[in-house]
């Protein structure tokens, strides 16, 4: 058992709240402990839905550890009603009830050494890993402002994987989208260097036709996104939201295990939070 205050400082040293996008909400979305609260039990979740709400509860979770927040944006009450707009209100009345609370590292955990984009960087066995893109660059989610980090990564393509078709083959298996990956290139192109973003990174496609790199990874590239690579010459590999980003639930839990060791018990979500399934 450890006190709350020393879970949210590790999390907080190692994947700093000032990483987060002027956009994002990372931090506690539900705190029902306090500083010095115990937590004996943290799950590890993408992000919450109805069976990782009934999971956390089942398993008797003090805290979830998510990457997607709960809560954007100001809200002016909890609406938990069938007739709702959205699930976020539902997720916290059950989450309140079950006495769990939630924390969210979001584009703080993309960003930080050691955190999303570093870990799909190793996941290809990319090397010379670089920040990408540059600070700056791409449409805060057409919230009109600039992303302010180099939230994804670059570098050159490992010996093993040579052609286009090699990282197609390689990302269906590290995303778990076997056939279902979306491409744009030719499968026998040579790819010497990868830049990748995990998540919604449609917006950095200019940025890597600029910098110049043969292949892009991400995810919920727009149809004009994909048309500009197809014309540049950019492969392009979405593959899917919850692929490239599925990652961090190991990697979060990795993490606080190897702080914490016996003190906490540290759970995986076996949800597929995958919309698409």
């Amino acid at each position: 058992m450890i006190k709350n205050k020393e879970l949210i400082e590790a999390i907080e040293g190692a994947f700093p709240p000032g990483l987060q996008e002027e956009w994002d909400n990372c931090g506690w979305q539900i705190d029902l402990l306090g500083p010095d609260g115990d937590a004996a039990r943290a799950l590890v979740a993408l992000e919450i839905t109805s069976d990782v709400v009934r999971e956390a509860d089942e398993l008797g979770a003090d805290v979830i550890v998510e990457h997607h927040p709960l809560f954007f944006g100001k809200f002016a009450s909890i609406d938990a009603s069938p007739s709702a707009i959205g699930a976020a209100g539902a997720y916290a009345a059950s989450l309140i009830r079950a006495g769990i609370s939630v924390y969210a590292a979001h584009t703080n955990f993309d960003t930080a050494a050691g955190g999303m984009n570093d870990a799909l960087a190793r996941a290809f066995g990319l090397t010379g890993i670089t920040g990408f893109p540059a600070p700056g660059s791409g449409d805060a989610g057409g919230e009109g402002g600039k992303w302010r980090h180099s939230m994804g990564r670059k570098g050159m393509a490992p010996g093993r994987l040579r052609t286009f078709a090699d990282f197609c083959a390689e990302a269906e298996t590290v995303f778990g989208m076997e056939g279902r990956l979306r491409t744009v290139g030719d499968p026998d192109a040579e790819i010497r260097s990868v830049a990748l973003c995990g998540g919604a990174g449609g917006d950095f496609v200019p940025d890597a036709i600029g910098e110049g790199v043969g292949l892009y990874i991400t995810s919920d590239v727009k149809h004009h996104e994909a048309q500009w690579a197809r014309e540049k010459g950019l492969c392009l590999i979405d593959g899917g939201h919850w692929g490239t980003e599925k990652i961090f639930t190991p990697v979060m839990a990795s993490f606080l295990r190897g702080k914490f060791g016996s003190s906490l018990e540290v759970v995986e979500s076996i949800v597929s939070c995958d919309p698409w399934r």
